[in-house]
């Protein structure tokens, strides 16, 4: 079984205002290929999905956007299964955009995780079955932009109940994945702090971690023989004004079942060009430069093959 994740997708903006036209095609159109392949796609969703009489930004902050509805009808026709709505701008437009956007999520077969229509005490997991294996997700953020009455509907990061969540998660997944959403924005590394809070998630159960927010590519982590990806980067969200912000990077796993136990076979790196529509073509030279700034930011081990650049997974599965 093959999962592929991936960082910060914005369909508000600009690609908002694709969608609205129709052209529901537009953000992923390059990357299609490859996710129509994966088993199970997961991205951080960093806007909401909702009406706003075909508003996709504010007209006077442009820090506060979201996407339209048909966002959701798009993410399904990527191949995108699961996505993380636990961010900071989760309540960009409010609760009923909040509400909206879990409801066109779910109207579309997307599965959302870290946000939920009702107040509730812990995170809203959500469980993906393929092929037979259980793959479990759960998302947190650090913060939420917009004051409101959104506590219990967005997954605000607690380390004591971040535990109970694992712990309730563990027995029903084989493979359990954490997405948190933190620290500074353009960035090279994660705070001492931040570091310890991804380094709990392991220790609690979680089997990978995911992060999102700097919009630059962080480091690699093995941390207790698990990984730890401190920041995927951008995916879908276009910030030309930084060099860094215009790179980020995928992770494709793939799942084997050897006896009763599923084990991770394989992780490839997947570098490409982030954007409005992000693209896997790079030049020799952004390879080469992308490929150097991550292995001296990262501890784990990564290898290069004519086929690309993988993990060294020689304890993961221990």
């Amino acid at each position: 079984m093959s999962l592929l994740i991936f960082g910060d997708v914005n369909l508000g903006r600009t690609v908002g205002q694709e969608l609205v036209k129709g052209n529901l095609e537009f953000p992923f159109q390059l990357v299609k290929d490859t996710l129509s392949r994966a088993d199970v796609v997961f991205v951080n969703l960093e806007s909401q999905l909702s009406d706003q009489n075909g508003e996709t930004q504010h007209p006077k902050y442009n820090v506060i956007f979201t996407g339209p509805p048909s966002g959701a009808k798009c993410l399904k026709e990527a191949n995108v299964s699961v996505v993380s709505t636990a961010n900071n701008h989760a309540f960009d437009y409010g609760m009923k955009a909040l509400r909206e956007t879990i409801l066109n999520l779910q109207g579309a077969g997307v599965q959302a995780v870290g946000t939920s229509l009702d107040s509730v005490a812990g995170s809203m997991p959500a469980v993906v079955e393929r092929e037979g294996f259980r793959i479990g997700f759960l998302a947190y953020t650090q913060f939420v932009n917009i004051n409101g009455s959104w506590r219990g509907r967005i997954a605000l990061f607690d380390s004591l109940q971040a535990r109970r969540d694992i712990e309730g998660l563990r027995s029903k997944a084989d493979l359990l994945v954490v997405s948190y959403h933190g620290g500074a924005e353009y960035t090279d590394r994660p705070s001492a702090k931040l570091r310890r809070e991804f380094q709990m998630f392991v220790e609690a159960g979680a089997d990978l971690v995911v992060g999102h927010h700097p919009h630059y590519v962080q480091g690699i982590e093995s941390y207790r023989g698990k990984l730890i990806f401190y920041s995927l980067g951008n995916f879908v969200f276009y910030q030309p004004q930084l060099e860094l912000t215009q790179f980020g990077l995928g992770v494709h796993l793939t799942l084997v079942r050897r006896g009763p136990k599923v084990e991770v076979d394989r992780i490839r790196l997947l570098p490409f060009r982030a954007g409005l529509q992000p693209s896997f073509k790079l030049t020799r030279e952004e390879e080469q430069s992308f490929s150097q700034r991550l292995m001296k930011l990262s501890p784990a081990q990564i290898s290069w093959t004519d086929e690309g650049w993988y993990i060294n997974l020689q304890h993961y599965n221990d």
